[in-house]
């Protein structure tokens, strides 16, 4: 058998038989002692007070829990309401093809000016006002590059609008930049969608 003498000779093991016997020792000496606690009144209002704190509390606590759960509930569902689709108003054949229009002289100034980068993006607006106006793939603020591009049809002419699609995404979201023919591209894309 393995030898144990340095658990009960060493300083540690010594040091806590010694604090044992003395909280022993002191547990022993307040055992002999014969000590009443003060005398404390008697009033008679004091329980009904306590029960009546105790209870208003717990009343406070669930008025607030239930008006909070009232609260994220509410915040849940203005959140949901502005996440629906909401479908706009379909503006008449006119109006959108003057939208394009509008979105066409605004890609012209911004080219003249030098504002290669406004003028593709432009270009793409005018694009999507197209698919909405053919009711190819309606419009939505939300919608993505890449949702756009899964809408199209693929039977049809597509390339146009994916150059538009890809060039926006690449001028956007990527580290690209505008230039002339960047441009000039884009306005043959669009020439060929018109």
């Amino acid at each position: 058998m393995a030898d144990l003498s340095h658990r009960s000779n060493s300083l540690g093991w010594q040091l806590r038989q010694g604090l044992q016997r003395a909280g022993e020792w002191v547990e022993y000496q307040f055992a002999q002692m014969d000590i009443d606690g003060p005398e404390l009144p008697h009033w008679p209002w004091l329980e009904p007070l306590g029960r009546g704190l105790f209870w208003l509390a717990v009343t406070a606590l669930a008025a607030t829990s239930l008006w909070l759960i009232y609260r994220a509930v509410e915040t849940y569902r203005g959140q949901r309401r502005d996440r629906a689709p909401q479908s706009p108003a379909s503006p008449s054949p006119e109006a959108v093809l003057k939208q394009a229009q509008q979105w066409w002289q605004q890609a012209q100034t911004l080219a003249q000016q030098g504002n290669f980068a406004g003028a593709c993006q432009a270009l793409y607006m005018a694009a999507l006002v197209r698919l909405n106006d053919t009711k190819t793939v309606p419009y939505q603020v939300s919608r993505t590059d890449g949702e756009y591009l899964r809408c199209l049809d693929p039977r049809t002419q597509t390339r146009p609008y994916q150059l538009l699609i890809r060039t926006h995404e690449r001028l956007t979201f990527g580290a690209d930049q505008a230039t002339a023919e960047t441009y000039h591209r884009c306005r043959r894309a669009y020439e060929e969608i018109t």
